[in-house]
């Protein structure tokens, strides 16, 4: 699995753009087709919450509206004669007109003369459920209307006659679907009771079924809606571009999450902080040679990143950014950590050579930092008085006071510390005078102007003239050729390093190298 993630981040790394422009048309397609996949079971979900809204606005209507059944027939029953007088046929057509849920009110008198809130005869009860709950003399009934719709009968009955109440249907609003009329089934039932009212003609195939949604009335009338296989697979089929779409849309954001995350994951940012983790940097070391006896003086370890252990990454592709955001102190310990290991191996302190160490600024300016790698110094069995911190011009000091405290320090513990890359930075001569240092190292970019024409040619002699004036020590490094190390040696820099000596060596060629320079020594 490790090598695999590696692989792909290694091929996300050569070729970002084309890699995630695969990866997002298969996200994309992936999520298009999952989300198309899905549309029976959003069919379903989205049938069963349409009808479940539409049962339950009934379900509210009717138990808000209608309330308590007695009070309601009961302010009927007192406000009427039941002799189908003109005061008793206008009641009921007012009461019809104030309760819009109500269908109809019929008045049976004694003397069996039936008088309605509409003209015409009553409507035939052809299916009744009688409901015991109620007082003696008060029933209510669901009636199915020549198999056309369900509505609610409340009657009251005792010796002066006999009053219902129809409401409006309660199945026939549900039931509406535009793909056909009769694949959904209603059924009104009560609990504890063997009798149903239906919608329609039973069908079998549907009343097989587990009901999509069961509603119930506050007065225990219970609805419940079967659903015909063919219409889910209708409205599937409906829903199916939508969903291919909305699948698509959210493929695109899931996308641009990955990418995003992929960016910041391979980020240079993100890749050293996990090259640390992993303390993926080794030291390769450049030989630094006394040209006067061609002797090693000693060496500069030199930081490559191995990643993913097995590419090695070049120093200026990451040193700048590592040095300008504070991984490098990182970088550094963990580098000091191996060097130390390593060169310890080679019983070092037999050589006397220096091993010099690149410390930006804010490391000499942290003098708990510092602490600590002494401590790892004195651990080892190589002496402090063999090691050298070579300090970065390129960068600036904000506390030179601090810095001179910390180099005082680890003057005091036998560690040299030197001025690298002078001339090409913030202040030379100010960090020498400061900073009391007696080494410094001349950057490549004066190197590189022995035998040319080139202005920066007098700089060099100069930095030359203060390092001789001063007493310091000189190294010259990036060197190439021949004529440029009889140059400095001739101008009194006879420490010299570059790669007209050796090129920076991973631990094994430096072990023979080392080796062979104490043969000939």
């Amino acid at each position: 699995m490790y090598k695999i993630k590696s692989w792909f981040k290694s091929r996300l790394i050569a070729d970002y753009a084309g890699t995630m422009m695969v990866v997002a048309i298969f996200i994309i397609i992936f999520m298009a087709i999952s989300f198309t996949l899905l549309s029976p079971y959003i069919a379903r979900e989205q049938l069963s919450s349409k009808l479940d809204t539409m049962s339950s606005e009934l379900v509210d209507n009717y138990s808000t509206n209608i309330g308590e059944y007695h009070e309601l027939i009961t302010d009927v029953v007192n406000n009427i004669n039941f002799d189908c007088s003109k005061s008793d046929r206008k009641y009921i057509k007012t009461k019809t007109y104030n309760k819009y849920y109500i269908k109809n009110i019929d008045i049976k008198t004694h003397d069996n003369i039936v008088c309605s809130s509409f003209n015409g005869k009553p409507k035939h009860h052809t299916q009744a459920i009688f409901i015991k709950n109620l007082q003696d003399n008060i029933s209510l009934w669901a009636i199915d209307n020549n198999k056309e719709q369900s509505i609610l009968s409340l009657v009251w009955e005792d010796t002066k006659g006999k009053v219902s109440i129809d409401f409006e249907p309660i199945i026939s609003k549900v039931t509406r679907n535009k793909h056909c009329d009769d694949c959904i089934l209603t059924v009104v039932s009560m609990p504890n009771n063997n009798k149903t009212l239906h919608s329609q003609d039973d069908d079998e195939n549907v009343l097989s079924k587990q009901a999509l949604n069961i509603e119930v009335f506050k007065n225990s009338l219970i609805l419940k809606n079967y659903v015909d296989p063919q219409l889910l697979s209708l409205i599937s089929m409906d829903l199916k571009p939508l969903l291919f779409i909305i699948g698509g849309l959210i493929g695109l954001l899931v996308f641009f999450v990955i990418n995003t995350y992929a960016k910041h994951q391979l980020s240079l940012h993100s890749l050293i902080i996990k090259g640390i983790g992993r303390k993926e940097f080794i030291p390769y070391y450049q030989p630094i040679i006394n040209v006067k006896n061609n002797k090693m003086y000693g060496c500069e370890v030199l930081v490559r990143w191995w990643f993913n252990k097995k590419e090695l990454i070049s120093p200026d592709e990451f040193i700048p950014y590592a040095e300008s955001n504070g991984l490098i102190i990182h970088i550094t310990d963990i580098l000091l950590e191996k060097t130390l290991a390593q060169l310890s191996s080679l019983d070092w302190n037999k050589s006397s050579g220096i091993i010099s160490i690149n410390l930006v600024p804010e490391q000499l300016e942290n003098k708990l930092h510092m602490r600590k790698a002494v401590d790892l110094i004195i651990k080892s069995s190589i002496s402090p008085k063999l090691i050298a911190f070579e300090i970065t011009e390129r960068m600036s000091f904000t506390d030179l006071n601090k810095a001179a405290a910390v180099i005082d320090y680890l003057k005091a513990q036998g560690i040299n510390v030197k001025l690298d890359d002078a001339g090409t930075g913030y202040g030379s001569f100010s960090y020498i005078q400061h900073l009391k240092l007696q080494s410094l190292k001349i950057d490549k970019m004066f190197v590189d102007t022995i035998g040319t024409f080139d202005h920066r040619l007098s700089v060099l002699d100069s930095i030359i003239a203060f390092g001789k004036k001063s007493g310091m020590e000189m190294i010259a490094e990036g060197v190439e050729t021949k004529e440029q190390s009889e140059y400095l040696l001739n101008n009194g820099v006879y420490l010299q390093q570059g790669y007209y000596f050796s090129e920076p060596l991973k631990f094994e060629q430096f072990h023979d190298y080392y080796k062979q320079d104490q043969v000939n020594n």
